[in-house]
């Protein structure tokens, strides 16, 4: 064999091997394992995300009841091995791509109200409280499931109740805040309390934690809602993950007339967390030593709950951020500066975006929810939804429907749906923003990538002919 046609076959191979490289990676899509997408808690995904409202496949209050429960919640879905996971009354599994109902688990011996959900190493992580009454809840646990299959492995009791806090798994641990001000680290094989740390007095834990650098980020409310300046006041904490040693602390600003807590969850990226209070600040701090970057007053005081309570959403060099005076922001990383700034219907929303393929996903308390342009903030399209925190993986979209209560009496009544451009037909009739939609952009880097890669085999190929026989022209 000639060394031309050697060094022909090796460039033949490599364009082959890219190729089939790019297209699994087309294929590999980011899973969804936990709250806001990863244990940053950014809400970024790598996905491509609908530009359509097309629905894929919907669980309705009919087919609940068919499963002999009237529980319609489904907090906080969660995506990991093609599966989507929810909590409400009980804990199910379901089919990413069908919605087909695989396996359902409620503990029958004790009271049992699931919560939040992470997923990790092929198990599937639950916190569950004594009941659904905030004024009476006492005792938190965590649950250890196996993912596949849905059978029981562990459970733990935390320090208190975690009405509010969502788990986190990172190195082999579960980490999730309780009512009594604790963050609790459990092992994730066996559910033995490695270490649980207080960090406030009396005060409690709402917001869920994320994990960069090497640290765990997490927001307290302090002295419960202190009306004067207060003696441990709310504040974003930093700890190490291996024994939960504080490294710094950040108390917030106080506000005497404003709601001087966290309940929104830090995001973390590129060496800074991200974090907003009731009270209408929202803070960009150094993760290493807590150092302030940069501060904004995104609402006026003097009014309850006017500022950031869900998550914040990362990428494309924004900062995504939603307040309760009706209000969705789009700032610069970096700054803090508004890029775009989109008034919603309505007042209040604890939805925390997902970002994704140049757009952005959040829904408002008895509106709709909205698809984005994330460099503009234009309405590609809306669905009245309520405001749920919606969960995405390989091109769809999940997101339950909040205002089904409101509606439990229709069992056609759509109580989760999945969205994607592969879907058969919109949920309803099409809205003016669907006008204009992009395109999702990794089909079209796929499509060119692939379109470059023939080109240069047959290149390759007219090349060897032409060098392997002169007379060929």
């Amino acid at each position: 064999m000639g060394i031309k046609r050697k060094i022909i076959i090796t460039i033949v191979a490599l364009v082959a091997v890219g190729l089939i490289g790019v297209a699994a990676f087309a294929q590999g899509e980011a899973e969804w394992p936990t709250f806001h997408g990863d244990a940053a808690r950014t809400g970024f995904s790598s996905s491509p995300a609908p530009s359509t409202p097309n629905v894929l496949w919907q669980l309705t209050v009919g087919q609940i009841r068919e499963l002999g429960t009237d529980g319609i919640e489904t907090n906080w879905p969660i995506i990991y091995q093609n599966k989507v996971f929810l909590a409400g009354i009980e804990v199910r599994a379901l089919d990413l791509k069908t919605g087909k109902i695989l396996w359902r688990y409620h503990d029958q011996e004790t009271p049992f109200f699931p919560h939040g959900l992470a997923a990790s190493n092929g198990k599937l992580f639950v916190t569950v409280n004594d009941t659904d009454n905030l004024q009476t809840m006492k005792k938190g646990f965590v649950y250890a499931l196996d993912a596949e299959q849905g059978q029981f492995l562990w459970k733990a009791q935390l320090a208190k109740d975690a009405s509010h806090s969502l788990p986190l798994v990172v190195e082999g641990k579960v980490f999730v805040g309780d009512d009594s001000g604790t963050l609790n680290a459990l092992d994730c094989e066996s559910g033995k309390i490695l270490w649980q740390k207080k960090l406030v007095g009396d005060g409690e834990i709402h917001a869920s934690l994320a994990c960069a650098d090497g640290l765990i980020f997490i927001g307290t409310e302090g002295d419960a809602r202190y009306t004067t300046s207060p003696k441990n006041p709310s504040s974003v904490f930093a700890l190490s993950l291996s024994k939960g040693e504080v490294v710094w602390q950040f108390p917030i600003d106080y506000t005497p007339s404003g709601t001087n807590l966290i309940h929104s969850t830090p995001a973390v990226s590129n060496g800074v967390v991200y974090v907003g209070s009731e009270n209408g600040w929202f803070y960009a701090l150094t993760a290493a030593n807590g150092n302030l970057v940069w501060k904004k007053k995104l609402a006026d005081e003097g009014r309850s709950m006017v500022g950031p309570s869900a998550a914040a959403g990362l990428g494309y060099g924004k900062v995504f951020v939603s307040i309760w005076a009706g209000k969705f922001l789009a700032l610069d990383q970096k700054t803090g500066e508004t890029i775009w700034e989109f008034s919603y219907e309505g007042q209040g929303t604890d939805s925390s975006p997902v970002v994704a393929d140049n757009k952005v996903y959040f829904g408002a308390h008895q509106g709709y929810f909205y698809c984005l342009d994330a460099e503009t903030g234009r309405v590609f399209w809306q669905e009245k939804l309520g405001g749920p925190s919606a969960a995405l993986s390989d091109g769809i979209l999940v997101v339950p429907n909040s205002l089904a209560g409101g509606n439990i009496g229709n069992p056609e009544t759509s109580a989760l749906l999945a969205f994607s451009d592969e879907g058969q037909s919109p949920l309803g009739e099409k809205n003016a923003g669907i006008t204009g939609i992009t395109s999702n952009l990794k089909p079209k880097l796929l499509f060119l990538t692939i379109f470059a890669g023939i080109g240069i085999l047959i290149f390759c190929y007219y090349w060897f002919l032409r060098t392997a026989d002169p007379n060929k022209r």
